[in-house]
């Protein structure tokens, strides 16, 4: 059941510097600290697992719980991937890392691959929600990247405190050689995290859905993502598969196969050729209409 291959998600570590609200991470760090570990992929592990043609796959290094930049090796992993031919797209806040290093990352890019610096607002208030964010080590990556061959991206979730500044951090993004300003809107509000809510319609357009999901779970008709004609997978930092990120976050990993029966999907143990023809994954796929983590977040 090998499918039309054309995008993977990489979530090179779990490890992050700061302590987003609504993040996952900062979720399961402040409800279970003792059950914690900081993970990064083994890209010799990870390129073995791929037994694939990665020719014209993009590869999205992005994640639940870590920010790739932090991977201690994710350039020599970006290396690796642009010469199986594939291109990567790497998600940031981009805090931290220092301008050398930004350096050597930009030498292996080229113009089909993007860095998505995700910024929520200007750079006085952008910390309410991206906590411990530094403004002077983002500056000095969008820097670096604009400066080189690849693509970038300002990505920005509305929130209750920036949404009246987007057009200010739209000139912004442009003032600094960013080649496009995206509005991602969040649907990541609950107890915690209400007071962030912006106006209606600046919230995801997913929200209304999945609170009466919450309201009312029950079988119906779903979008799946995964079946969108990018055939989208997921690699975690601890080294398992599962079919796409949303299955990853730990509120709902544990009630799907992949999370039940997790020590079948290492990425140490089998190949991703292996995986596709597992019954019980062809199953999972035949039957997403059924899933519970996917009626949530892809439900029409």
């Amino acid at each position: 059941m090998i499918p039309d291959f054309k995008k993977i998600t990489i979530e090179p570590t779990n490890i992050c510097t700061l302590k987003c609200p609504g993040c996952a991470r900062t979720r399961f760090i402040d409800q279970w600290p003792q059950h914690w570990h900081n993970h990064s992929i083994d890209s010799e592990i990870l390129m073995k697992f791929l037994d694939i043609d990665l020719s014209g796959v993009e590869v999205s290094m992005c994640g639940n719980y870590g920010d790739p930049i932090y991977h201690p090796d994710l350039i020599g992993m970006v290396r690796d991937f642009k010469k199986r031919g594939a291109s990567v797209n790497i998600t940031t806040n981009g805090s931290h890392r220092k301008m050398p290093w930004w350096q050597e990352l930009a030498q292996e890019l080229s113009p089909d691959d993007v860095v998505v610096f995700s910024i929520d607002g200007m750079p006085d208030n952008f910390t309410q929600y991206r906590i411990n964010g530094d403004w002077k080590t983002i500056q000095n990556a969008i820097k670096v990247c604009t400066e080189s061959p690849c693509n970038t991206v300002w990505s920005f979730i509305p929130f209750s405190f920036n949404e009246h500044d987007m057009e200010k951090v739209k000139q912004l993004s442009q003032d600094l050689g960013i080649d496009q300003f995206v509005i991602s809107p969040s649907e990541r509000f609950d107890d915690q995290t209400m007071h962030f809510k912006p106006r209606e319609n600046l919230v995801g357009t997913k929200w209304n859905a999945q609170q009466s999901w919450k309201q009312t779970p029950a079988d119906k008709k779903i979008n799946p993502e995964c079946f969108n004609g990018l055939s989208t997978h997921f690699i975690s930092a601890d080294g398992y598969y599962m079919p796409c990120c949303h299955i990853g976050d730990h509120r709902f990993y544990y009630k799907t196969e992949f999370g039940k029966n997790k020590k079948k999907y290492s990425i140490n143990d089998i190949t991703f050729s292996d995986i596709m023809n597992q019954s019980n994954v062809i199953d999972f796929y035949n039957n997403l209409e059924k899933q519970s983590v996917c009626q949530y977040n892809c439900g029409e």
